[in-house]
């Protein structure tokens, strides 16, 4: 197989003028670019991402961020050939050129787009990946599950071809868009799964939100009612369309739709004077829209006057006497005024007209529901609708679910369960609501009894994959939370929650530990690391530059060798090395020093030796071995090291004198004045040195004639 085309590069990278500064980008970039161009592609990731997090716009930080995942990608693919991983940095990359940016963004990217393309379709060919909707899908939520955001997004969007998954793949898009920072294109997302799943309501409720973070008013008003239509009161959804809708009523005071609608709102609110004095005027500007009379009707329903509130509902039944939503009020005002023939009369009648008015089914229920806790209705129904109970009761606790009283849905599903175990709904919507209560030890306990229960049920199966996504999701974000704002001790915490532990996991910990000055304990989670990603480099020297700061330089060389074995290219594991090695060369070089003093020459002689295998040019080495060489009277061969010492290092002037007296000794009387004259012209200390050799100048000069 060919070597994968290293993109790096695709524009100069620098700090956006287009984009303002904010706090601790540039610390972020800064970093991200000095480990990119140190091959330290992890730690660039980490540092590009974080600086995104800051700023979403800057596209010096988004490039970078590209550069460093194909880099490493591409390290992966031509040095590991662990192209699994390789294909998760080339899909991580392609989400910030084709799904994070905009338009335009990717049009000047298109070369580098098919060439990443290129690159991931090779390992994907490398490692027979499935690429049918439904496993890229999966493989998607388990690289979320995972914490590879990115790479997550990259596949969700690969799985739009099978109808079933467009939904929930656009919807994960617009959830990992939301968590790196992308508001735009989190919004873009959430707006393609509404329009496939229009009446999932907390999707609209994301979605929703996001437009009015984004000033988007009209369009966050349309999803805010409908919202309201579908559920109970949100005070948060009340208070954003009161103040879209007042800011609306100053551009247009005599608008009678709007005046009406921040009436509605205002009843919803409880805030009913003021709903009152709205409706007033909205009646005031069209007296022909029967919905603001039914509002009023429904605001004196609200306060407890119903006899006022069926005045208004008769003024309405009067002119349309099978309004449907008139009937239904007047019917709940009644049963409240104790009249419960007269209630049900009209619900009868509301049901007539619409069979599945859920709200009168519900209210006809209710009247009796209403007056009893859950634990005392669930008994009334089993005695009194035995056959039907767990329908009646399924249905009630998704009612409460939609309502999100999971305290009280969980109580009706659990009783279900009890009535009928082959309910795998009511096992899966009961852990959905653990899981939403945060509590995802007990709904996965609730789905692994499904799934013993029910072993090829796909809703049981996805939903232990999601609730653990969501887990894994949710602590992963604490986690990274707790790390970024320095509280370490809770991070590591966290991070020990994930099972199971992955790579990833334990970098967060050790990084953690090493923070917290443990070096210790961090050397014991790297250790971890390296076991679940025994091929990864960068881990090994971590460890080994450990080692060498809490000066165990045996265990430091060992794991420098190692990351160096798993990369020849990893620079920073070279430099550790070099510079292991010369601190072992200085301590071998200070014992053989230690034994010359004290006189044992061939003890310091093979050390020297040893030093100077590995070492030909060490100074000091060739310096003692050259004494010790005079000892012996082997002139010529101390001769020979004083000059390559000196020759490496020139400030070890007392070696001319040496080396003269050696001249000297073989009689060779030009050479030795040759290097007496060479020492007294550099030595400057006036002692016995350069008086012996200034006087065995003037009696050796008549002899080199």
């Amino acid at each position: 197989m060919k070597n994968f085309v290293k993109l790096m590069c695709i524009v100069t990278l620098g700090i956006s003028t287009a984009a303002p500064c904010f706090a601790g980008f540039k610390e972020h970039f800064d970093l991200g670019q000095q480990y990119l161009s140190n091959y330290q592609y992890s730690g660039a990731i980490t540092e590009f991402k974080s600086a995104l997090r800051i700023n979403y716009l800057d596209n010096s930080a988004r490039i970078g961020l590209i550069n460093s995942y194909i880099a490493r990608g591409t390290y992966y693919a031509n040095t590991d050939k662990d192209y699994a991983k390789a294909a998760d940095d080339y899909r991580a990359a392609l989400f910030y050129l084709v799904y994070y940016p905009n338009a335009n963004q990717v049009k000047n990217s298109s070369q580098a787009i098919v060439q990443v393309t290129s690159n991931l379709n090779q390992c994907l060919n490398e490692i027979k990946f499935d690429t049918s909707a439904q496993n890229r899908f999966n493989t998607a939520k388990q690289l979320r599950a995972e914490g590879n955001f990115a790479a997550a997004a990259y596949e969700f969007n690969q799985a739009l071809g099978d109808t079933s998954l467009i939904k929930d793949s656009f919807e994960q898009t617009g959830d990992i868009m939301k968590l790196l920072g992308n508001d735009t294109k989190a919004a873009e997302y959430y707006k393609k799964a509404v329009s496939v799943a229009p009446e999932d309501i907390q999707l609209r409720l994301s979605y929703a939100k996001m437009l009015d973070k984004l000033k988007q008013e009209d369009e966050a008003v349309e999803q805010y009612n409908f919202i309201l239509s579908k559920t109970t009161d949100n005070k948060d959804v009340l208070y954003a369309l009161e103040r879209i809708y007042k800011r609306k009523l100053e551009e247009s005071p005599n608008d009678a739709a709007v005046t009406a609608n921040l009436g509605a709102i205002m009843q919803k609110e409880g805030n009913f004077d003021e709903a009152l004095r709205y409706y007033s005027k909205a009646e005031y500007l069209d007296p022909s829209n029967i919905n603001t009379r039914l509002n009023v009707g429904t605001l004196y329903q609200q306060k407890g006057d119903y006899k006022t509130a069926i005045t208004a509902y008769d003024s309405v039944l009067i002119i349309y006497p099978d309004n449907v939503q008139a009937n239904l009020y007047k019917a709940q005002s009644l049963a409240a005024m104790g009249d419960s023939k007269g209630a049900l009369d009209l619900y009868k009648k509301v049901l007539a007209k619409e069979p599945n008015n859920e709200i009168a089914q519900n209210e006809m229920l209710n009247m009796v529901k209403d007056t009893m806790t859950t634990a005392q209705f669930v008994d009334y129904i089993k005695k009194n609708n035995p056959g039907n109970a767990a329908n009646v009761l399924y249905t009630y606790a998704l009612d409460l679910h939609k309502q999100n009283k999971l305290a009280d849905a969980m109580t009706l599903y659990n009783e279900v369960i009890k009535l009928d175990s082959s309910n795998s709904e009511a096992y899966v919507n009961l852990a959905i609501a653990q899981g939403q209560d945060k509590n995802y030890d007990a709904a996965l306990a609730t789905l692994n009894t499904a799934n013993t229960k029910f072993p090829n049920n796909a809703q049981v199966s996805d939903a232990i994959k999601s609730i653990s996504a969501q887990s894994t999701d949710e602590k992963l974000e604490t986690a990274a939370n707790y790390y970024n704002n320095k509280d370490y001790q809770s991070a590591i915490n966290e991070y020990l929650k994930i099972k199971p532990a992955t790579s990833d996991t334990m970098l967060g910990i050790a990084s953690a530990y090493q923070n917290m000055g443990d070096n210790d304990k961090a050397i014991e989670y790297y250790k971890q690391a390296l076991n679940l990603a025994p091929t990864n480099s960068d881990i090994a020297y971590y460890i080994a530059a450990l080692y060498s700061e809490t000066g165990d330089s045996t265990n430091a060389l060992t794991y420098a060798q190692k990351a160096i074995t798993l990369n020849k290219t990893n620079k920073q594991a070279q430099e550790l090395l070099e510079s292991l090695n010369a601190q072992l060369a200085s301590q071998e070089l200070d014992k053989a020093i230690s034994l010359f003093d004290s006189e044992q020459y061939n003890e310091s002689l093979v050390i020297l030796n040893k030093i100077l295998a590995s070492e030909p040019n060490d100074s000091y080495a060739l310096y003692y071995r050259g004494m010790i060489y005079d000892t012996q009277k082997k002139y010529k061969e101390a001769i020979t090291d004083y000059k390559k010492a000196i020759s490496s290092n020139p400030d070890l002037t007392i070696i001319n004198y040496l080396i003269g007296v050696d001249y000297d000794m073989l009689e060779q009387y030009k050479n030795a004045i040759s290097y007496y004259k060479a020492f007294t012209a550099t030595y400057s200390e006036d002692d016995d040195y350069l008086k012996y050799a200034k006087t065995r100048i003037t009696e050796l000069e008549p002899y080199a004639k």
